[in-house]
């Protein structure tokens, strides 16, 4: 009688039969780092629960964690765009702050005037980074560089300095106030746009050219990518969302204020980083920038409920950036 064939499957869980679990020895490389992702923040909630059972895992400081991180979550998305074609965003902070600032100038004509302006003026400025980038052939640092501290003076400059209120915009504030279905208005926009942004990138052919555009710009433009019109638009794509950052932080604050965004371009740089998405280009994933601000928030959380003062924490933030770039980079020499 002939042998058997090969069992071809995957292995059998240790748990029982019938059950499994991923083969992580054949697991590529990227689907790994978003399990271990997922793995650290179920260890964060645990250690937190133990740590402060009475305020750590209650429902509400859940929706506080949550609502603080959909800023940076919205710009992260915009900004794994970016960094997918090997380029960086450092203005995304000054973009949010001045188009904040745009939008509370025009509040008195109304909510969606407020909205519109904050969003068209983050495009606008977005765009600019853009052109500069894509047909003026500036190195995106540099070009970034720039507009972080022109957007910031432009933020200074509308408005003498001075914050606008927006405390009878309830139009705009019921973004940073209001809920659906109990959920806060915020996090919706974040889970919409991070939806949204993983159809983009791994549903549709502009999602591939962004990934082959960053992997080998050669090699694209060859294949016949169009390499200008990609890079212009994910530069406009990080503008347009730190618009809509703009609109939560000023809702959550009630308030536009010119110095709003701080360091924020490092938040969401670093939520990318740790997500699995290669500073080289070529490699990106919107869940894992997700799960990278997700944790950022968790972590912080905690440690402000630890009182850990805040150089102690930007100290952490600078570990877990650090650490997370040496364990993801494939190209170690």
């Amino acid at each position: 009688m002939p042998a058997p064939p090969e069992e071809t499957a995957a292995p059998r869980s240790a748990f029982g039969r019938g059950r499994w679990l991923p083969d992580f020895r054949h697991m590529p490389a990227l689907e790994l780092q978003l399990w271990a992702l997922g793995g650290v923040l179920v260890l964060l909630l645990i250690v937190g629960a133990i740590l402060k059972p009475d305020s750590f895992p209650t429902t509400d400081n859940m929706r506080a964690i949550l609502t603080q991180a959909s800023v940076v979550g919205v710009v992260a998305i915009g900004m794994t765009f970016v960094i997918a074609t090997a380029g960086i965003d450092l203005s995304v902070g000054s973009v949010v702050a001045a188009a904040g600032i745009a939008g509370g100038l025009l509040v008195d004509s109304g909510s969606a005037f407020f909205i519109l302006g904050a969003i068209g003026f983050g495009l606008l400025l977005g765009g600019v980074n853009a052109t500069a980038i894509a047909y003026g052939r500036i190195v995106p640092f540099i070009a970034t560089l720039a507009m972080f501290t022109m957007a910031r003076g432009l933020a200074l400059l509308m408005n003498d300095k001075q914050p606008i209120s927006l405390f009878g915009a309830d139009g705009v504030r019921w973004f940073g106030t209001g809920e659906i279905a109990t959920i806060p208005v915020s996090v919706i926009v974040l889970l919409i746009v991070t939806a949204a942004g993983w159809m983009l990138l791994n549903r549709t052919r502009y999602g591939r050219y962004v990934v082959a555009v960053g992997g080998n710009r050669e090699a694209a433009r060859i294949a016949g990518v169009p390499v200008r019109r990609i890079l212009f638009s994910v530069y406009c794509l990080t503008g347009l969302l730190a618009g809509v950052g703009a609109v939560l932080l000023s809702a959550r604050l009630a308030s536009a204020s010119p110095v709003s965004g701080n360091l924020l371009e490092l938040d969401a740089i670093g939520a990318v980083v740790i997500g699995g998405t290669s500073l080289a280009g070529g490699r990106a994933t919107i869940v894992g920038t997700f799960l990278g601000v997700v944790i950022f928030a968790v972590i912080f959380n905690l440690l402000t409920q630890l009182n850990l003062a805040t150089e102690w924490q930007q100290i952490v933030k600078g570990v877990i950036i650090l650490a997370a770039v040496l364990i993801q980079r494939p190209e170690r020499v």
